[in-house]
């Protein structure tokens, strides 16, 4: 018993900040659209935007982190949904990177879905490695 608890640890702790970067990453971004000011022109429109850069950064370090632990877990159940939150992060940056090559706001309503998406199974790997 002592043994699983010990090897879900890391996933417990991995999870836990990766669902509190996708909501600050969120959050940011939403915030950031909010202002409807493209290309940017305030000084606090920029470091909005550098935040949510940032934050979806280490999201994305973080997603393939979570993955690379629930593998390491040897539980198919924390393993897929692993996989499921890199992957909808993975969609979030390329629709993040579409939005700022083209100023196409379908691709920053695609990102910011799927930032939501990426968060129920980053936040199931939370519930379920308790």
């Amino acid at each position: 018993m002592t043994e699983s608890l010990s090897r879900n640890r890391p996933v417990l702790v991995a999870s836990s900040v990766e669902t509190l970067l996708l909501i600050g990453a969120f959050i940011a971004g939403t915030s950031t659209l909010l202002n409807d000011q493209f290309p940017l022109t305030q000084t606090w429109m920029g470091a909005l935007l550098s935040s949510h850069l940032s934050l979806a950064i280490l999201s994305g370090l973080g997603a393939v982190l979570l993955f690379a632990l629930t593998y390491l877990s040897e539980r198919r159940d924390l393993f897929y949904l692993g996989l499921a939150t890199v992957l909808a992060v993975g969609i979030a940056a390329a629709g993040g990177l579409a939005f700022y090559s083209t100023y196409n706001y379908d691709f920053s309503y695609l990102m910011a879905l799927s930032f939501v998406v990426a968060i129920i199974p980053a936040s199931g790997c939370l519930a379920l490695s308790i």
